[in-house]
This record gives C-alpha cells, sequence and structure tokens, in this order.
C-alpha cells in the first residue's frame, strides 16, 4: 500500500511538473479604461461627502458645505451601456436630494437620524440599479446613539 501511495504522488507530482512553468507566457493585453462617466464621478463626490458628514458628525462638528453640485444628479450622464431605468431613478434621485436638504434643516440632535436616511436613500436605489456599491454604502451608516 506505502509503495502505491508513493508511487501515485510521483505521478501526481510529475504531472504537475509539466503545467507549471518558471516562466508564464507573456500574454498581450490591449486595455483601454473608459474615463469615469459623469455619473459615476458624481456618485463618487457624493460617497466622499457622506464619508465628511460621518466624521464630522462623529466628532460633534457641524456640517460641510452644502453639495450644491449634487442639484445635477437628474442630468448626470451615466456610464455608456449602463442601464438607468427611466421611472425608478428620478425618484431614488429626488429621494436623494430631499434627505439631502433634511440633513441640512434639522436641529443638531437629529442629524445622525437624517444622516442615516441620506445613506438609506442611496441604499435603496443601488438595491435597484448597480448594486456593486451596496457593501461600500452598508459602512457608512452611523451606529445608533440609545
Amino acid at each position: 500500500m506505502m509503495a502505491l501511495n508513493t508511487h501515485l504522488f510521483l505521478l501526481l507530482a510529475a504531472l504537475a511538473g509539466c503545467f507549471i512553468s518558471a516562466d508564464p507566457p507573456a500574454v498581450e493585453v490591449d486595455q483601454e479604461l473608459a474615463p469615469p462617466s459623469e455619473l459615476a464621478l458624481m456618485m463618487r463626490q457624493m460617497a466622499a461627502h457622506a464619508d465628511s458628514v460621518k466624521a464630522a458628525l462623529s466628532r460633534g462638528d457641524g456640517l460641510p458645505s452644502y453639495p450644491k453640485e449634487f442639484k445635477g444628479l437628474l442630468k448626470a450622464e451615466p456610464t455608456p451601456g449602463m442601464h438607468i431605468d427611466p421611472i425608478t431613478f428620478p425618484t431614488f434621485a429626488k429621494d436623494y436630494q430631499l434627505k439631502l436638504d433634511e440633513l441640512y434643516k434639522v436641529q443638531p440632535a437629529k442629524r445622525q437620524q437624517a444622516y442615516n436616511a441620506l445613506v438609506q436613500s442611496c441604499a435603496n436605489c443601488h438595491g435597484s440599479h448597480c448594486p456593486g456599491p451596496l457593501m461600500r454604502i452598508k459602512k457608512m451608516y452611523m451606529a445608533s446613539e440609545e
């Protein structure tokens, strides 16, 4: 039995050696990355803004400046080939804008709740459109103060 195991091991090792090369073949990849779309860039700014708000609230500071450029969310051009539903996306985008306005209008004691509602509006949209950022969005929530 031991001799059989030894022979089997040597056979497998020899076979594996046939497939392992010291110098892997050069593979030429012609890959051009398209620049990010207007909508993708805006969403990166939205994420950075959310991170700034979360940090400010965690420190007990005031909010960063209101991001007026987010008013263009409904008109921002999406990534070519990305399907943006013409009915649901505007609804989600308007909800985000309303939640953003509420964040800047509420009393300081209610800002954390308003911030989490803003983050939830991002999660709601990305649950229907482009779910890739959902893991990042989930990390944006602030823990409830109890």
